[in-house]
């Protein structure tokens, strides 16, 4: 064991000359990388001896624990489940989506389920065993996979791995076992185990390997290689995946610059504390709030040695699966403004394709994370999901409502109501308890009869959100319950370890400050995980055409204001002003990505062209006051110069939307904006900083 002597931050502000990105996300780029690091141990990679008393806590290969009793049907090792319906018949009866696609009303970006599957690789892993098969009765006639009517018809699936030592009887019932550490320690990035993680190596310099384009490396196929086996499940998780590879090489070159005496292995721990401390940090302080409202967790108190982090048996098998609910259809590619690169491709057709990030790379996947909003978190998964998961039905095409639903019934969890109980829930009496929606409540119904019998999936994915949440009361209370110990139980959690500046750095750190330091994609809101680009502003009477709202000048109130999407022509929104003459737009009125004119419809009839604008990131634009002279016709601001490219930004091969043809305002080039979101990404208070565009 080692401590890692202080490097001072001037150091690490002379040695950025080689990245290039915007002003206003300097400060974020000076701070991804510690400023003195004070990690003072090493971490193993295989999770053991974090807790010096419990050696075996949180180490690869340890046993799943669980919250509510086992429930198999013979109350030992056989399925639960017995008496419900077929796990194909509840995912057709109630996670079909019909062909309706519903966004989250709480404008969470595509990178929100994006994620939460790249640190659920981080927290659990359960292989599928290869003797005992539990196949899914498909329902004679289904139309994807049985489309003949021969009621014949299985979805396979392998009973999991299990604990030989358990499964002996009801006191010792079957217990399935995680592949990987429980620890969120950056196991998908580094592996859990000693082999993977010295294969990931280059033994120079602390630096990890990469192949051409700066991507991950790959085996003789051509299959990107990572600390997790799934890093090639989809290409979303795969840039993800990549870039913390990439934020480890930056973070590592910069250490060994200046400790010059170090060797391999002491830069690459070093750099590896780093970078899993940004992971922790970025989970804790971003995403989960983003995901389950304020607050989510109690404050750190710090370590507690009596803490077990082990996976919840509930967590792993059925709560954080929510991610199904709210992945979308397709995968867009978009450049630093937000326009098209390459045609959209289907989910479907991108399961386990390395050749996807091979030929486009990582930016422009990472661009339409944070611009894209997910669906809702309910019982609905997309066809995608639901009837193609890793192929066409016949073809390996399996159902992953299905399959959570059986798997949850292979490691024999309790039911909806049992586990409410098990984690200080009162229990439900009604369905309509569970879901305000009549139509699921009926379907619930129909497919078990009691609020007792639901499958513990289904009911966290069926249960109404709590008020700014996108979760259920059980749903949270899994991940509260899972998260407070994996992070309590933790002796290497970044808040333990690090201090003073570093530990102010790491809880300042964000996603998409390690996106801008890492890839091309540097015109981001400071927020990944939301999405929620604004247009607003005040319509007034401009007397003197001079187009800014002053002193004698009346606002306009109960006049109508047009959202007109220039390429098509459609009117996307439409506002009618407040007493005070304001108007907005936002992601529920249609508001995204693209260039827009605002029009102002005069009582008379008079139509007045206001400004363009274009939204190329998802945050709120400072106010566009549409000034209306006595002529009738609009005076819009003045267009700015347009922004240079960053360094090494791709050409645009598609736009999204086409080039206005009237005076255009991008909004995103003001110098108050820039000087606005610059200030909050320092964790600044604002100043008075005016709204010069």
């Amino acid at each position: 064991m080692f401590t890692f002597p202080s490097l001072p931050l001037s150091f690490f502000k002379n040695s950025t000359k080689s990245v290039r990105i915007q002003p206003e996300l300097l400060a974020l780029e000076e701070r991804a990388v510690p400023a003195v690091v004070t990690a003072p141990a090493i971490r193993s990679i295989d999770g053991s001896g974090n807790n010096l008393a419990h050696a075996s806590w949180g180490q690869t290969g340890t046993d799943y624990i669980r919250i509510a009793a086992a429930a198999y049907g013979d109350g030992v090792s056989s399925p639960a489940g017995a008496d419900r319906p077929s796990a194909r018949a509840i995912s057709n009866g109630i996670n079909d989506q019909q062909g309706q696609s519903v966004v989250n009303d709480r404008m969470m970006s595509a990178m929100v389920y994006a994620w939460g599957q790249f640190i659920d690789h981080d927290l659990d892993l359960t292989a599928s065993g290869t003797t005992e098969s539990l196949p899914i009765a498909v329902p004679t006639g289904d139309s994807s996979f049985d489309p003949l009517g021969t009621g014949t018809k299985t979805i396979p699936m392998k009973r999991s791995v299990f604990d030989a030592a358990t499964g002996t009887s009801t006191s010792n019932p079957r217990q399935q076992v995680n592949a990987i550490t429980a620890w969120l320690d950056g196991s998908m990035i580094y592996g859990s185990d000693a082999t993977t993680a010295a294969s990931l190596r280059t033994m120079e310099g602390g630096q990890m390997k990469t192949s051409t384009g700066n991507l991950l490396p790959t085996d003789a196929a051509g299959n990107f290689l990572a600390g997790d086996v799934r890093v090639g499940e989809n290409p979303e998780l795969t840039s993800l995946q990549t870039l913390f590879v990439r934020e480890h090489n930056r973070t590592a070159a910069r250490i060994a610059l200046a400790n010059p005496t170090w060797n391999d292995e002491k830069v690459f721990q070093a750099a590896r504390a780093w970078v899993i401390g940004e992971v922790q940090a970025i989970t804790v302080n971003e995403w989960l709030p983003t995901l389950m409202g304020a607050n989510p967790l109690k404050a750190y108190s710090g370590y507690k040695p009596n803490v077990n982090p082990a996976i919840a048996n509930e967590f792993a098998t059925a709560g954080f699966r929510f991610g199904h609910s709210i992945v979308g259809s397709d995968i867009e590619f978009l450049d630093n403004n937000g326009n098209e690169s390459a045609e959209p491709v289907s989910l479907a057709e991108a399961f386990f394709n390395p050749t996807i990030v091979q030929t486009h790379g990582i930016d422009p996947i990472l661009k339409y994370l944070v611009s894209d909003l997910t669906q809702e978190m309910d019982v609905k998964v997309v066809d995608e999901l639901r009837n193609f998961l890793f192929g066409a039905p016949g073809q390996g095409g399996l159902d992953l409502a299905s399959l959570n639903i059986q798997r949850g019934r292979d490691h024999g969890l309790n039911d909806y109501n049992t586990t409410r109980a098990a984690y200080g829930l009162p229990k439900v009496t009604n369905f309509a308890q569970i879901t305000n929606d009549v139509a699921v409540q009926t379907k619930l119904q129909q497919l078990y009869g009691s609020v007792d019998k639901i499958d513990l999936w289904v009911g966290v994915m069926a249960e109404k959100h709590l008020p700014g949440a996108s979760v259920g009361a059980l749903s949270k209370a899994i991940m509260v319950d899972q998260f407070t110990r994996v992070r309590d139980g933790d002796r290497f959690w970044y808040q333990n370890t690090f201090k003073a500046g570093d530990l102010q750095a790491l809880n300042r750190t964000t996603l998409s400050g390690l996106i801008a330091a890492n890839s091309v994609i540097t015109n981001i809101q400071p927020t990944a995980f939301v999405f929620n680009p604004e247009v607003k502003g005040v319509v007034f009477g401009d007397k003197n055409s001079d187009g800014k709202l002053t002193k004698g000048e009346v606002v306009l109130a109960n006049v109508t204001v047009q959202l007109v999407n220039t390429e098509t022509g459609a009117v996307v929104a439409t506002s009618i002003t407040n007493p005070q003459g304001q108007y907005r737009f936002g992601v529920n009125e249609g508001l995204g990505l693209g260039t827009y004119q605002l029009k102002v419809l005069m009582a008379s009839g008079t139509v007045v062209n206001g400004p363009t604008v274009t939204i190329t990131r998802g945050d709120a634009l400072p106010p566009i006051n549409i000034g209306v002279p006595p002529n009738g016709n609009a005076t819009p601001p003045a267009p700015p110069a347009p922004p240079a490219p960053p360094a090494g930004a791709p050409p645009v091969a598609k736009p999204r939307t086409a080039p206005a043809t009237g005076p255009a305002v991008d909004m995103h080039a003001s110098v108050a904006f820039n000087e606005i979101v610059g200030a909050l990404l320092k964790g600044e208070k604002l100043g008075n900083v005016g709204p010069r565009i």
